[in-house]
């Protein structure tokens, strides 16, 4: 069957989540081969799942809290299992040690098909693995969706293209990164719902049951972008959980101190802006409010069918800060989160000429060393 075609084929969510598994495998098969019995000639194929993640009925499992504590407790390096994906694979994270309390997670593969955040990830991994003091304690987890990062590597011609395989889970796939609960609301480990009310996919409640386990005050999400030349580092401007701002200042700074400091070792970081005035605002992003004063967000995303692109992101999730009046125990600060875009989502084995392979590999390796000395080290601490 050739990769350079897809079948666009879909069944409702609801007809899926109402038949018992193995019946809606059936179904699917039989759909597929009906559809594709008139009209093949005007279809495509690909490997991403065109139905969606099968329920199982069940919250995903959150067993991971054990080891977490254990690899906590005994603050030595150490690797530790998320929790299963759809597809049975594990979502791997890895633990490494500070001379501090506080604490940092580091997330890359949210989108899949961003093979290159991935291998910034596991670089850093390597290097925190070989040497090296770090004053952060902190959990990395290379590929958050490892499933949609495998389909993308099925097709290395294609990574970082207009088609985005393996960026979404499945035909019809609401944006993993826009699939988090409502600004200033903790995550409901029973519903499991983002802010428009869909279920959000086993993969995201992992992390955002990691997130309320760990505690982390700082965070890096690691991402790639396709227009190279807005490649950078970026901070979420962080609120109360009325969104009202609570200040830029330290949040930007340490955004430019990363961006610095890629630039300083021939590194690529345009969307910057060094050169000029240095800026860590996304281009996409509202500028940020005073301290204050009420903080607009970016609630549009992508432009999909049915809003697909739309919702909350982890970035402003995450940096609004959490009150439940019913649960103090949910309550937390806003967490100061970086958004990470590498140039390019290829790996620096999916460029043809050597010259390319051996200069994105530097970039890998300059990037990392970025969140090795500049977000775990000392630099802008939180209270």
């Amino acid at each position: 069957m050739s990769p350079s075609t897809y079948c666009k084929c879909q069944l409702s969510d609801a007809i899926i989540k109402t038949m018992p598994t193995k019946l809606s495998i059936l179904f699917a098969s039989c759909f597929f081969l009906i559809s594709s019995a008139g009209g093949r000639g005007n279809m495509k194929f690909h490997l991403t799942r065109s139905i969606p993640a099968l329920d199982n009925n069940e919250a995903p499992s959150l067993l991971f809290k054990e080891e977490l504590n254990r690899v906590l407790n005994e603050k030595r390096a150490g690797s530790f299992v998320l929790g299963k994906t759809q597809l049975g694979r594990n979502v791997e994270a890895y633990f490494f040690p500070g001379t501090s309390e506080k604490r940092a997670l580091v997330i890359s593969g949210m989108h899949g098909s961003e093979l290159s955040s991935i291998e910034v990830a596991s670089e850093l991994v390597r290097m925190l693995k070989q040497t090296g003091t770090i004053y952060y304690n902190v959990i990395i987890i290379p590929a958050l969706f490892p499933d949609n990062a495998e389909t993308a590597k099925q097709f290395p011609l294609q990574i970082g293209d207009a088609d985005n395989i393996g960026r979404y889970s499945f035909t019809g796939a609401v944006d993993p990164n826009r699939q988090m609960p409502t600004p200033g609301h903790a995550f409901d480990e029973e519903y499991e719902l983002d802010h428009a009310g869909r279920k959000i996919e086993n993969e995201n409640s992992l992390l955002l049951g990691l997130i309320g386990e760990y505690h982390p005050q700082r965070i890096v999400n690691l991402h790639a972008i396709r227009e190279k030349n807005y490649a950078g580092v970026f901070a979420d401007p962080r609120t109360d959980h009325k969104s009202m701002a609570l200040g830029y200042a330290t949040d930007s700074s340490l955004a430019i101190e990363i961006a610095k400091h890629i630039h300083q070792h021939e590194g690529y970081v345009p969307g910057n802006h060094l050169s000029t005035i240095p800026n860590a605002l996304y281009y996409k992003d509202p500028e940020p409010a005073a301290a204050g004063e009420f903080q607009k967000r970016n609630f549009t995303g992508s432009f999909l069918p049915g809003k697909r692109g739309g919702g909350v992101s982890l970035g402003t999730w995450a940096s609004t800060a959490v009150f439940d009046k019913f649960d103090s125990s949910k309550n937390r600060d806003a967490i100061r989160i970086l958004t990470i875009e590498f140039p390019g989502s290829k790996r620096p084995v999916d460029y043809q000429l050597k010259k390319e392979q051996d200069y994105f590999q530097k970039l890998v390796e300059v990037y990392a060393s970025g969140i090795y000395w500049v977000f775990l080290q000392e630099y802008f601490v939180e209270q």
